[in-house]
């Protein structure tokens, strides 16, 4: 009887949806927990290649040098999942990204202060805009 009464339990169980089964709240499904470590360098790393011209030269070089020699992986797995880690690329991406930009502000610097080619070009702009005023004022002060 005791059987009968259980198996009927059971029955009617399964029979009824319950409640809970459709409660938005409960989840069945979850990602696996990835191990992420990243260190607070990383953050700067992004910020300055996101913002042109925030971080010096000297700050670029360490932040890239940081990241192409950073050897964690931040994935559970083991070594297999390290090898094929798209995230050592994205790195690397980065670290290029830092590099270059040190580059061009150097380059722009040297534009700015040290090409001969640059100032002479600015110093003719300059003494053709100066004689343009005067050709332009000219007939004042003719009278």
């Amino acid at each position: 009887m005791l059987r009968l009464a259980t198996a009927l339990a059971v029955l009617l169980a399964s029979a009824a949806p319950s409640a809970l089964a459709f409660s938005p709240a409960i989840r069945t499904h979850r990602k696996p927990a990835a191990l992420k470590y990243h260190p607070t360098s990383f953050d700067r790393a992004v910020d300055c290649v996101s913002t042109f011209g925030k971080c010096d030269i000297d700050e670029l070089l360490e932040l890239s040098e940081e990241l192409e020699n950073f050897q964690g992986c931040f994935y559970e797995g083991g070594p297999e999942a390290c090898a094929k880690e798209i995230d050592v690329r994205d790195r690397k991406d980065l670290a290029d990204a830092l590099l270059l930009q040190g580059e061009l502000i150097e380059r722009n610097r040297y534009i700015k202060d040290g090409n001969l080619f640059a100032y002479d070009v600015k110093a003719d702009k300059d003494m053709h805009e100066r004689d343009e005023f005067f050709d332009r004022i000219a007939p004042a002060l003719d009278m």
